[in-house]
């Protein structure tokens, strides 16, 4: 529910929504949004996504965005990138 709304927020292309909604459908399918503020763990799926394919966009803009700390950006992102392709 949140990717979509940030995305939007952010202007981001369609690939980096696509790609940021996929990290979000795995990530829930592990049990890693359990506990987690959905906004923050949106914001470092689209961070994530926007890494792969090579965009630039900071912690800062995505945290901004999704209003938590570039911190909880950091933090989801970590366990993205440990726990989800």
């Amino acid at each position: 529910m949140f990717v979509p709304r940030l995305a939007s927020e952010l202007e981001c292309p369609d690939e980096i929504r696509q790609r940021a909604r996929t990290l979000a459908e795995q990530a829930e399918e592990h049990g890693l949004t359990t506990g987690v503020h959905p906004a923050g763990f949106a914001a470092a799926c689209l961070y994530k996504a926007g890494q792969e394919q090579g965009q630039w966009m900071t912690q800062s803009d995505v945290a901004e965005t999704g209003n938590v700390t570039p911190t909880t950006v950091q933090t989801h992102y970590e366990t993205l990138a440990e726990q989800v392709a």
